[in-house]
C-alpha cells in the first residue's frame, strides 16, 4: 500500500509544526486552542492525512496566521 505521505503533505506538515513550536505551544495544548483533537493534530504533523480546507482554515486561526502563509512556508 503506497504511503499517504506525498511530498505537499510532508511540507505543510513541517510548516504547520515549525509554526505551532515557534509560537510556544504542545501538540495537546494547540489542540485544545485550536478546538481539535491532539491525536489528530500529530497525525496532520506527521503528513498523514490530506486536510481538508475547513481544517487547514482551523488550523491557521488557531495559529494566527493565513493558509496561505502555511502553504508559503512549505512552497506548495
Amino acid at each position: 500500500m503506497p504511503s499517504k505521505k506525498s511530498a505537499p503533505n510532508r511540507a505543510l506538515a513541517k510548516a504547520i509544526r515549525f509554526e505551532r513550536e515557534r509560537q510556544g505551544y504542545a501538540q495537546e495544548s494547540f489542540a485544545k486552542h485550536a478546538g481539535m483533537d491532539r491525536s489528530y493534530i500529530g497525525a496532520i504533523e506527521r503528513g498523514e492525512f490530506n486536510v481538508t480546507l475547513d481544517t487547514l482554515v482551523k488550523i491557521a486561526d488557531g495559529l494566527g496566521t493565513t493558509v496561505a502563509e502555511l502553504c508559503q512556508r512549505a512552497e506548495v
